[in-house]
């Protein structure tokens, strides 16, 4: 059947040039997440079984104390699946060579200079986020995601021949900002070449889930950290010369930047892919060019420019916007601190990589299949709150086994519901980000995104030190998972409505002014003067 080119919208359609965006997304996919949760194994914890000819007995926290003691140790005997950089720069417990950044630490009141390396990646990523979003609005997606994609190479592989940690937690920073960029501008650009009636299954089929198996598998062959960051490059590689060979710059961004010739370049080239019944002649692309950027310049002049605040102009908008951003906080805070510490539960790191992104992937999958048939019997509001309770009941019963103090009789017991918890937060992302969309008038929705995305990151900023915080309480780091999953169950299901088969608003909520106040007529007092 041919299929008459009206819009630039149905240049987008299932051809061919979906197989060259998909194989992008999915480099783009594994070149964000080899380099976000790489700290799973470049900073994956040994175990420390004596030094020299003395073996340490005890628990973890009493072994550190005899090797801190060791003042003649010289050879650590470790144990361990993965040589990572705490194996080869040998940054065990306390004891290490004090330079600039244990003072940067002792400020923030942080002892591990390997979980150090992730927060400052992390805190690149918020950073990058901001920045990088602008300039891919400025001057291009395709530019932007291939200087980003250019910029990971090089220092993902001079990451792999750092001489020392602290040279390693100075590069972490740097690949998060590129990370964070990619994240915001490579996601935008992968998004406006999908079909706009096919976007969510496409999204499903190519995402994070999948590439932790790739990933783990990559880890299993080479054993090594600097080995691993070398051979996820090749894939970055591959994502790179994708963008710049194969993919054209989005015609929706050039139309809307005004920019005729080369958005009419764009569709032409996305044109020879298709079948010659369904190709558009070049007067019909220049048309559709022209009509577009007619209809872009006429929006922009009636449209009423929004920013953060009126995010809280009303009680209920704020009240709305600060839950899903404590929700989505609270997801990432959950996500980040368990799979950067999966080292501290019993298996194979490779295995359990495995199982968490199996149970990610199945999880999204058959909550995918409950919204699609279950109707409006489930909604956003009944699966946030099956979901994230369940969650809080595994943290909770973590929590018990260890306060306890039958963590070794039930390690399996903990490794199966630190996998369940993991597994069940993939899906929470995008439901809240669906819930934000399907909640904001079209005039903030952007912005109400932003914000919770925002307020999301400081989650994968502070997630991954829950396990680093000193307390004396055995399992404090559950509960304070535990904490959070169960506030955010409560807040979610008592200030936000169900969104799921309503119309999205349009239109800014009214505000009636009051009338202004007055003064009471004094009738006696004018009566007195007559």
């Amino acid at each position: 059947m041919v299929r008459k080119l009206s819009v630039i919208d149905d240049f987008f359609e299932l051809d061919k040039y979906q197989l060259v965006v998909l194989l992008y997304n999915e480099a783009l996919i594994f070149t964000l997440l080899s380099n976000t949760v790489f700290n799973m194994y470049g900073v994956a914890q040994p175990k420390l079984l004596g030094c020299d000819d003395k073996i340490y007995n005890g628990t973890k926290h009493e072994v550190c104390q005899q090797y801190d003691n060791h003042e003649t140790c010289k050879s650590p005997v470790l144990s361990y699946e993965f040589k990572s950089t705490v194996v080869e720069f040998e940054e065990l417990c306390t004891r290490h060579n004090q330079t600039w950044i244990d003072s940067v630490m002792s400020v923030l009141r942080l002892h591990n200079k390997p979980t150090f390396s992730t927060t400052t990646q992390m805190v690149g990523i918020i950073i990058g986020a901001a920045i990088f979003g602008q300039l891919a609005d400025s001057y291009g997606r395709k530019k932007v995601n291939l200087a980003l994609m250019i910029l990971m190479l090089f220092t993902s592989i001079g990451n792999s021949f750092v001489p020392s940690i602290d040279s390693y937690i100075i590069i972490r920073f740097f690949i998060g900002l590129w990370c964070g960029g990619l994240n915001v501008a490579g996601n935008i650009y992968v998004v406006e070449n999908l079909p706009a009636g096919h976007r969510l299954w496409m999204s499903t089929l190519v995402t994070w889930a999948p590439n932790f198996l790739v990933f783990a598998l990559f880890a299993w062959l080479t054993r090594e950290w600097r080995a691993l960051q070398r051979v996820c490059n090749i894939i970055t590689a591959c994502a790179a010369v994708i963008c710049a060979v194969l993919m054209p710059e989005s015609p929706k961004f050039l139309v809307q930047r005004r920019f005729r010739e080369e958005a009419i370049k764009s569709l032409e080239y996305i044109n020879k892919f298709k079948s010659k019944f369904n190709k558009a002649t070049h007067h019909e692309i220049s048309s559709i060019v022209d009509k577009a950027i007619e209809d872009t310049g006429s929006k922009s002049k009636k449209a009423k420019k929004y920013s953060f605040q009126h995010l809280y102009s009303s009680t209920t908008l704020a009240l709305r916007c600060l839950v899903l951003s404590f929700a989505m906080f609270s997801v990432a805070y959950i996500a980040y601190a368990l799979i950067f510490n999966l080292h501290f539960i019993a298996g194979s790191l490779y295995l359990n990589t495995v199982y968490s992104g199996l149970l990610r992937y199945a999880v999204g999958l058959s909550v995918a299949a409950l919204d699609h048939f279950g109707g409006k019997k489930i909604g956003r509001k009944p699966l946030h709150f099956s979901i994230m309770s369940l969650i809080c009941v595994c943290m909770v019963t973590t929590f018990l086994v260890f306060y306890l103090e039958m963590d070794e009789k039930f390690q399996s017991i903990i490794r199966i519901l630190t996998l369940i918890s993991f597994g069940l937060t993939g899906t929470l992302f995008l439901q809240i980000l669906i819930v934000t969309a399907e909640l904001f008038p079209t005039g903030i929705r952007n912005i109400a995104s932003a914000h919770v995305n925002i307020v999301g990151r400081f989650g994968n900023l502070f997630g991954p030190m829950v396990f680093s915080i000193d307390s004396s309480l055995p399992g404090f780091p559950y509960l304070l998972l535990a904490i959070f999953s169960f506030f955010s169950v409560i807040l979610f299901y008592f200030f936000i409505p169900e969104t799921k088969g309503q119309p999205l608003p349009t239109e800014m909520p009214s505000f009636k002014r009051r009338p202004p106040k007055t003064e009471p007529l004094q009738v006696e007092g004018l009566l007195a003067k007559t």
